[in-house]
């Protein structure tokens, strides 16, 4: 089974959709509670979907959240793991990947963000959307999370270990 943690119940779902859409068998579950514990249905997915809702939550609580979302999809059998975090960076990419990486004991990760179908892609580390920067994106104006930086490098440095 393989297990997604989504900081939003858009990336959620969008994940979700697309494994759908190669016949897997997926369940897309809110565990917004650190603590909580899911029940899974007969027939267990081909694929885990847990949304956190952590993308406008406080590093620390967010790095909570994740952490035990990790942990529950490691309880329930999930053997390979993804996080599905926006599409631009915002949110709290750093404490989700460290949260991911500490619960299953490992110390590093492939970072995948292009997504040309979106508009989204990374060339030299600098990630474009529609062909503009990322700082130069309508982004650049979000109310939570302002990008302005377009380098992804320097965004994780900033964010995680």
């Amino acid at each position: 089974m393989i297990g997604v943690v989504a900081d939003d119940i858009t990336g959620a779902n969008d994940i979700g959709i697309m494994f759908a859409k190669a016949h897997r068998i997926v369940h897309v579950v809110t565990l917004d509670t650190v603590g909580a514990h899911i029940q899974l249905a007969d027939p267990h997915p081909d694929v885990l979907v847990l949304d956190t809702n952590s993308r406008l939550d406080e590093p620390q609580a967010a790095y909570a959240k994740v952490f035990h979302a990790v942990k529950e999809l490691e309880r329930l059998g999930c053997t390979q793991y993804i996080n599905k975090t926006c599409s631009v960076f915002r949110g709290n990419i750093g404490a989700e990947f460290d949260a991911m990486l500490d619960a299953l004991q490992q110390n590093f990760a492939v970072v995948v963000l292009g997504f040309p179908k979106n508009g989204r892609v990374t060339r030299d580390a600098i990630h474009y959307v529609h062909g503009k920067r990322l700082q130069d994106s309508e982004f650049r104006h979000d109310p939570a999370h302002p990008m302005r930086q377009s380098n992804l490098g320097d965004i994780l440095q900033q964010q995680t270990d």
